[in-house]
């Protein structure tokens, strides 16, 4: 097998971004797309050159197709658990957009359900499989700012209005900041922590919360405070009613380290450009990312070479099963403590 055959479950805006990459990727290649939508499906078919035989009106026609190797699922999060483990069913390899499952307990059976398929499976947090995660990496392990202390990371952004029908405001689609981008900087500052341990990511032993609940009972904004057995201290924001600095900061014995844009390297989605600021006995160093690369490219070839190699998980700092695992439970923990339960929570 040349390139893994891709088909997109779920074709919206950030499947746009996918699409894009797989274009630039030496592994895989994009086939086939299933979506509810007629004209979704018309639009995106055509932008892609997908032939007629393989745009899908219903997603198990998608997982029954011969002809698709792996899917890039991208329906809003309440529909990714349920897809994931029809797919893994199937036989399908499966690169799940964030987060992989909407609590802890759904997670589990999605991981379960791929070990006993034997398949590959992967949650799209693109950003661990950026250039400049394994750079900044390499600089803690080698202790260049000493040993950790403190974290600081954030992602929000201003939706202006609330919107009832919107997914980011809907509860029945576990709509608010937590799930949709807080997952981010906690994934950041449990990994980060973890270097101090001499592993590969870490939970903290406490964390405590606020938020503002909006009309609709989801969280518009919120943030945490997680402490780390290894005495590591990490703050975390988010919102979708509020833009934030979208950065992350490391303050270390020795000096600090400053990611200016960790989550999203780049402008609407390549050419990327990202710095790593060092300051360090009142002096500042800057390494530069630069790459003509999609932002997605990394996580499109990643996922890809690790199904022809036959690999079930990525290799780290990518996610892994257990670091999904770990992620979910910690947001599962955030949204108790501020008092926001979703449908999937009872079940």
């Amino acid at each position: 097998m040349n390139k893994i055959r891709w088909g997109i479950i779920g074709p919206g805006s950030i499947a746009n971004n996918f699409a894009d990459a797989l274009k630039q990727s030496y592994s895989g290649e994009l086939v086939a797309i299933a979506s509810l939508n007629e004209e979704r499906r018309k639009t995106f078919g055509d932008k892609y050159n997908i032939d007629n035989s393989l745009r899908f009106s219903a997603y198990d026609s998608l997982l029954d197709s011969d002809l698709v190797d792996a899917v890039y699922i991208s329906t809003p999060h309440t529909f990714h658990s349920e897809i994931s483990i029809k797919a893994a069913g199937k036989g399908k390899h499966i690169l799940c957009e964030k987060p992989g499952a909407v609590n802890f307990k759904q997670g589990k059976k999605v991981i379960n359900a791929v070990q006993e398929a034997g398949i590959f499976y992967k949650e799209g947090l693109m950003y661990r499989c950026h250039p400049q995660i394994p750079a900044l990496l390499n600089l803690l392990k080698n202790k260049v700012i000493g040993d950790i202390k403190h974290i600081t990371s954030s992602f929000g952004f201003d939706m202006k209005k609330v919107i009832p029908q919107h997914r980011l405001f809907n509860k029945d689609l576990a709509g608010g900041a937590i799930l949709d981008v807080g997952l981010y900087p906690v994934s950041f500052s449990r990994m980060i922590a973890a270097v101090n341990s001499e592993k590969k990511f870490i939970n903290p032993i406490k964390i405590s919360a606020n938020a503002k609940l909006g009309q609709t009972g989801v969280d518009e904004i919120s943030s945490a405070t997680m402490e780390f057995d290894n005495g590591v201290i990490a703050e975390v924001q988010t919102a979708i009613m509020k833009n934030m600095d979208n950065n992350a900061v490391i303050i270390g014995s020795m000096g600090k380290i400053i990611l200016d844009n960790p989550w999203m390297p780049g402008r609407n989605g390549g050419p990327y450009h990202a710095n790593i600021k060092i300051i360090k006995n009142e002096k500042e160093e800057i390494k530069e990312f630069k790459g003509p690369e999609h932002l997605f490219f990394f996580e499109a070839e990643l996922s890809s070479q690790s199904i022809l190699k036959e690999k079930q998980q990525v290799p780290y700092p990518g996610m892994t099963w257990e670091d999904t695992l770990g992620n979910l439970k910690v947001l599962d923990d955030w949204r108790h403590k501020i008092n926001y339960q979703i449908k999937e929570d009872k079940i």
